[in-house]
């Protein structure tokens, strides 16, 4: 190697490397934020874009009709893309990942959330969401004779901290009402043994209705669960619906 050779190869060497550090630092430099920290899924929400995030330390974009940042669910679920500022960051309300509307995704699930740069290969950034299907479980749910007796049930996705009620009517009115314990988690989860019917029980269908705090109202009731009463030989039976 010649002596010129050699002094181009010194010269360069410090440039490439500085070019590699400016890319490593970009690239660790982006950022994915989720603006809940438990997103809270009912069926109206499939097909809509409701999931708040928000992204920063991508490429500049100076024109916003171009989507520069492309978001994704695992196993190349598409959640949606957004363009990024002039300053790199951005706000958008994603799409559900498609995994989750399955009811075999059970009650709660975390996702990894990735956000890609389309305008520089390698800007990456990820972030863990967890969904949770809003809404009241009873285990067991079918029931053959003695329909007083304790099950234990499971709300989801109700307001942090909220104490529940659960409001038994039928026919349109209130027969009684018990404690569902207090919602707790940041998906607002909660758990309490109760009776499957605490009333007197009448062939037909049964309401029960979750409300926040012991006054009923159907209005303001979170979430309403059907329980179908039936003969059942010489004695009654129920399901929930």
């Amino acid at each position: 190697m010649t002596s010129f050779a050699k002094r181009c190869l010194i010269v360069a060497l410090p440039v490439l490397a500085a070019s590699l550090t400016a890319f490593s630092a970009a690239a660790s430099a982006a950022t994915l934020s989720v603006g809940v920290s438990c997103a809270r899924y009912i069926p109206a929400f499939a097909g809509q874009e409701w999931i708040p995030v928000t992204g920063a330390g991508f490429t500049p974009n100076p024109d916003p009709t171009v989507n520069t940042v492309e978001l994704g669910w695992p196993g190349g679920d598409l959640a949606g893309f957004a363009p990024a500022a002039t300053n790199g960051s951005f706000t958008k309300a994603l799409l559900m990942p498609t995994d989750f509307i399955r009811t075999g995704a059970g009650r709660t699930k975390t996702y990894t959330l990735t956000a890609t740069d389309r305008l520089t290969p390698g800007l990456v950034a990820s972030a863990p969401v967890t969904f949770v299907r809003a809404g009241v479980s009873v285990r067991p749910s079918h029931l053959r004779r003695n329909l007083s007796r304790k099950v234990r049930w499971s709300t989801y996705g109700a307001p942090t901290g909220a104490k529940l009620y659960g409001h038994w009517t039928f026919k349109g009115r209130k027969k009684a009402t018990r404690s569902f314990g207090r919602a707790r988690g940041a998906c607002g989860i909660s758990h309490k043994r109760a009776p499957f019917l605490p009333t007197r029980p009448r062939n037909g269908t049964w309401k029960v209705y979750v409300t926040i705090g012991k006054r009923f109202s159907r209005k303001k009731a979170l979430f309403r669960v059907d329980l179908n009463v039936f003969s059942f030989f010489s004695s009654r039976a129920a399901d929930v619906r």
